[in-house]
């Protein structure tokens, strides 16, 4: 995964940056299928689901606000979807629970900065963000994978 996030991440920027990325993509839904069915597994194993829908949503061109809208409804539900496999396991004990409690004001806050600024970005420049951030998360992946 993170070696497919930094190829993509880097195939993106480079291609945008020499202006050969003018057409949205306009793969078959059988493709969405497959990258959803991947993003559902890659969050479930990794918490690590946004590097496959980046890669099939960021080329199809929605305007930013509407990436950026789905990508946390998708995860929203995701999360959601996950939460009685955690249960089951025991992942709440007290201690998980106090922290993530504890947490919650920096989440909403991060949550409030985030929309402050993609409310004041380009879509252009979004975009770009989202593929540097792409090739920062998949070098950090593949390092993690790497290194054990």
């Amino acid at each position: 995964l993170g070696g497919l996030t930094l190829a993509f991440g880097i195939w993106r920027l480079i291609a945008t940056r020499a202006g050969r990325v003018a057409v949205a993509s306009k793969s078959p839904g059988w493709v969405g299928t497959l990258f959803g069915v991947f993003t559902g597994v890659a969050s479930q194993i990794a918490h690590a689901g946004g590097p496959p829908f980046q890669m099939w949503v960021a080329p199809r061109g929605l305007p930013h606000m509407r990436f950026a809208a789905t990508q946390g409804v998708l995860f929203a539900v995701v999360n959601l979807v996950k939460l009685p496999a955690f249960f089951s396991l025991g992942a709440f004990s007290r201690p998980v629970v106090t922290t993530a409690a504890l947490l919650m004001p920096l989440a909403i806050a991060s949550t409030v900065a985030g929309l402050w600024l993609i409310r004041r970005v380009e879509s252009a420049w979004f975009y770009t963000l989202v593929y540097w951030l792409m090739i920062a998360l998949g070098a950090w992946l593949l390092w993690r994978g790497l290194s054990g």
